[in-house]
């Protein structure tokens, strides 16, 4: 059994699930430019440099407190001392120049240290050291991105966004678009 009540339910149903068709229209129209602002946004501009950069430095200058070490005396006498002891401690051959050689080398690595010690700060000389430094500036700066131009058309001011900067009573044209539609 049919009854009124199912009927508009349908009804409805049937009406919802049609597509409502709509229409729009476009048509070139032209508008004076009323006002011109600069859009823009802050950006860090980094800009590597490489400087040269000078420090004064006090160097030490020394003198020796009494006779200095002979270094080739030491290095003769540690020799001829390292091959006594190689050639009395060991009977085997070439004991003696090895004992020769560390003696030498231990001699002459004294006579270096003994001078070391024997020196006295008298003063200081006053240089120069340079370096190159890499730097980095930064710098803020404003970054145009657009333009926000108010537009005078048919009466009525409008605000539209653009890439194109427009000096204030040009004449532009303008992309009208009206739609329609059922509600």
């Amino acid at each position: 059994m049919l009854n009124v009540k199912n009927i508009g339910l349908a009804t409805l149903i049937l009406l919802g699930s049609i597509p409502a068709y709509a229409t729009s229209t476009s048509e070139t129209v032209f508008g004076e430019v009323i006002s011109v602002i600069e859009r823009t946004r802050e950006i860090i501009r980094e800009t590597p440099a490489i400087e040269r950069v000078c420090t004064d430095k006090d160097v030490p200058v020394y003198s020796r407190k009494g006779q200095p070490k002979s270094e080739l005396g030491s290095l003769i006498i540690g020799g001829i001392i390292g091959s006594a002891i190689g050639n009395k401690m060991s009977d085997s051959q070439g004991a003696g120049a090895a004992g020769s050689v560390a003696g030498a080398l231990i001699g002459r690595e004294t006579a270096k240290k003994a001078n070391t010690e024997n020196q006295e700060i008298i003063g200081y000389n006053r240089t120069q050291s340079c370096e190159n430094v890499r730097t980095v500036s930064q710098q803020t700066i404003q970054e145009v991105i657009g333009y926000r131009i108010k537009v005078n058309v048919e009466g009525k001011n409008i605000d539209i966004d653009s890439q194109t900067k427009y000096l204030p009573g040009s004449m532009i044209t303008v992309t009208k678009t009206v739609n329609y539609a059922l509600q």
